[in-house]
């Protein structure tokens, strides 16, 4: 690292402490709390159903990020739209009651577009092989699969489904994880437990027979179909 990477590193890290030491900690009623303008994530929000399960069974494991709004009576959520929306969709179910204390971060309206920004562009997905990975590792710990879907907000057919998914050959989640391998064609792959079968089909089938229609039907080509074998 050269002395001026060396120094421009050392500067974001101390914009970042800065940032995060100015940040007060909160707790505020739900009551008092509503969505910023300027929070930078204009779009999504689909999956809102789903957290508010997840926070009604495991709870909110993430503070909001909020700065005093202009009446000086409510806050303003600048990073932690969906959580708030979820939260607002359990007091209309009548989860949680309308003064539920949430835990937040108080920052300075300066900041707030920053900190908004930084959340969502900090932010990285989880792939999704480790969450079949994941869930399957819950089972082995001994957790029901209808609590393991409630936890996080899915149906137990969607766990079962990505249960399949984790029991893929590894060779094949390394390559699915490198994107030489697509969720459809894992998908097809998962059709059969057998490892040995399953990368036979992918990997000695030549790349234009590795359509998941083609995948299938290599692995299913000795059972019988009842709809079209007289016997």
């Amino acid at each position: 690292m050269n002395t001026a990477t060396l120094h421009e590193t050392t500067a974001i890290a101390a914009a970042v402490a800065a940032v995060i030491a100015s940040h007060e900690p909160l707790l505020i009623p739900l009551s008092k709390l509503r969505p910023s303008n300027r929070n930078v994530r204009k779009s999504g929000g689909t999956s809102i159903p789903e957290l508010a399960a997840s926070i009604a069974r495991v709870g909110l494991l993430q503070n909001l990020n909020v700065v005093l709004a202009a009446d000086g009576e409510h806050y303003e959520v600048v990073a932690g739209r969906r959580r708030l929306a979820a939260l607002k969709l359990l007091v209309k179910r009548r989860n949680l009651a309308k003064d539920f204390e949430v835990a937040c971060l108080l920052g300075s309206d300066a900041a707030a577009r920053t900190v908004s920004l930084t959340e969502n562009v900090q932010r990285e997905a989880m792939h999704p092989a480790d969450q079949f990975e994941a869930f399957a590792d819950l089972v082995a710990e001994g957790r029901p699969i209808e609590d393991i879907a409630a936890d996080f907000g899915v149906t137990p057919l969607v766990v079962q489904r990505r249960l399949k998914l984790a029991n893929v050959s590894p060779r094949l989640l390394a390559d699915y994880r490198a994107d030489a391998v697509t969720l459809e064609q894992l998908m097809a792959l998962a059709i059969t437990d057998d490892h040995a079968a399953q990368e036979a089909a992918f990997y000695e089938s030549p790349q234009w027979q590795r359509s998941p229609e083609a995948l299938r039907d290599h692995l299913t080509h000795e059972e019988i179909d009842a709809a079209r074998d007289a016997l």
